[in-house]
C-alpha cells in the first residue's frame, strides 16, 4: 500500500443522483398482499413505514389514501388492518368511500392513525349496513367527539362484538360515556380498554372500576383487558364479587400492570374458586411479591375452569415459585402457564425438569425450563419461549 497521505477532499465529492419515488397503483397493493397473505388473499393489510421503506418516499395522505380506497373497494376481504396513517377531512368524498369500502369486512383495525371527527359520524350513518364484527382503534387518539360518536356506533350496530381502544387517550370521564355505550350495546363482548388517563387529576380507580363491576354485572362480557389502569388492591374486591357468582360469564381477564399487589390477587383467586368460570388471568407486572405467590399457590388447585395464568415480572420469590410448580398435577389443565420474570433456585429447576420429564406440563404450555450448569454443578432455570 502507498504511504503518502491521500489528498481526497470529501467535501468536493459530487453527491449521487438522488433516487427517485416509485409510483404507487393498486397493481402494487395487488402484489404485496400475495407476500404477506395467503390464498384466497382476503386479508388487507398497509404499514406507512413500510411503504415509505419500499416507494422512498413520504406517504400522501390525499393522493395515496386514495389509492389504497380504490383497492378496498374492489375487494371483498374478511380483515382490513391499517396503520400510522392520517387520513384527511378535506376530501368529503374519499372518506365517504372510505367507510364503504368496509361495509363488508367483519375485522377492522386501525392503529395509530388519525382519524377527524367525520369517520366516526360516517361510520355511525352506515354502521346498520355493516358485518363489523371487531373494531380495533389501539393507540388511535380519540377527542370527546369521538368517544360520544364511537358511542353512538356501538348503541347503533347489532353485529360489533369486540372492541379494542387501548392507549386512546380515553380518561376517567370519557370512559364513563364509552362504557355506557358498551353497557346498552345488544352484542358486546369483549373490550379492551387499557391505559386509561387521569388527565391533569390522579386516576380516580374505585369510580373506575364501579363502572368496570356494573359492566360486569351485567353478565355480557367474555373477554376484559385493562392493563396500565393504576389499580389498587382495594379495586379487585369489586371483580372478585363478580367472580364469586355461578353465573358469571367472564372467561378471560387481564389486568396487568396495574398496582394490585399480593391483597389483590388474593381477592381475585378467592373469587375465582368460590365458582368463577375465569379462563385465563393475566396479572403479570403487578408486583404480587412472595404473599401473593403463596396465595396464588393455595387457591390454585381449586380454580377448576382455570386454563392460561400470566404471572411475569411479579417479584415472586423462589420458595412461592416452588409451592406453585408443586400444585401441578397429571392430568394437567393448564394450556399455559408464564412465570419467567421472577426469582428461581436449584429446587425451582429440579421441580421443573420433573415436571417436564414426566410430561406433567409440556414445553409449550411453560415459558421456563430447565439446563445443567457446569459452573454451579447444578441445574439452573433458563427462558423458554
Amino acid at each position: 500500500m502507498c504511504d503518502l497521505p491521500c489528498v481526497y477532499n470529501a467535501n468536493n465529492c459530487l453527491e449521487g443522483t438522488p433516487i427517485k419515488g416509485r409510483t404507487f397503483n393498486i397493481l402494487l397493493l395487488y402484489c404485496w398482499q400475495r407476500e404477506y397473505d395467503k390464498r384466497p388473499y382476503k386479508h388487507f393489510q398497509f404499514r406507512r413505514l413500510d411503504f415509505e421503506e419500499r416507494m422512498n418516499r413520504r406517504y400522501h395522505c390525499l393522493r395515496d389514501f386514495r389509492t389504497i380506497v380504490n383497492f378496498l373497494l374492489q375487494r371483498r376481504l374478511h380483515s382490513v388492518s391499517i396503520s400510522s396513517v392520517v387520513v384527511s377531512n378535506w376530501n368529503a368524498r374519499m372518506l365517504q368511500d372510505f367507510v364503504r369500502s368496509l361495509l363488508s369486512v367483519p375485522k377492522v383495525e386501525l392503529k395509530l392513525m388519525r382519524l377527524p371527527h367525520e369517520f366516526f359520524v360516517m361510520l355511525r350513518l352506515k354502521v346498520r349496513q355493516m358485518k363489523l364484527r371487531e373494531l380495533s382503534l389501539e393507540a388511535t387518539p380519540l377527542s370527546e367527539r369521538d368517544v360520544i360518536m364511537l358511542r353512538e356506533v356501538l348503541l347503533a350496530s347489532g353485529t360489533l362484538h369486540t372492541l379494542n381502544v387501548a392507549s386512546c387517550s380515553l380518561n376517567q370521564y370519557n370512559f364513563a360515556t364509552l362504557a355506557d355505550g358498551v353497557y346498552k350495546s345488544s352484542s358486546m363482548r369483549s373490550l379492551n380498554a387499557s391505559r386509561i388517563l387521569g388527565l391533569t387529576l390522579t386516576l380516580d380507580t374505585e369510580k373506575i372500576t364501579s363502572i368496570v363491576g356494573s359492566l360486569l354485572m351485567q353478565n355480557k362480557l367474555v373477554e376484559l383487558t385493562m392493563e396500565h389502569c393504576d389499580f389498587v388492591a382495594q379495586d379487585m374486591e369489586t371483580v372478585a364479587e363478580y367472580l364469586y357468582s355461578k353465573s358469571c360469564s367472564l372467561r378471560r381477564l387481564r389486568l396487568g400492570y396495574n398496582r394490585i399487589a399480593a391483597d389483590g390477587a388474593m381477592y381475585l383467586m378467592r373469587g375465582m374458586a368460590s365458582g368463577g368460570k375465569l379462563e385465563l388471568l393475566d396479572i403479570s407486572g403487578n408486583s404480587i411479591g412472595s404473599h401473593g405467590g403463596e396465595w396464588i399457590a393455595k387457591y390454585f388447585s381449586s380454580c377448576l375452569m382455570l386454563q392460561h395464568l400470566h404471572l411475569n415480572y411479579n417479584e415472586i420469590g423462589a420458595e412461592a415459585i416452588n409451592l406453585i410448580l408443586l400444585t401441578l398435577k397429571k392430568p394437567c389443565r393448564m394450556k399455559r402457564l408464564t412465570l419467567y420474570g421472577n426469582s428461581f433456585d436449584a429446587c425451582t429447576a429440579m421441580i421443573v425438569r420433573r415436571l417436564l420429564d414426566a410430561e406433567v406440563v409440556l414445553h409449550e404450555e411453560i415459558d421456563i425450563s430447565y439446563t445443567y450448569d457446569e459452573a454451579l454443578q447444578d441445574y439452573r432455570i433458563v427462558p423458554w419461549r
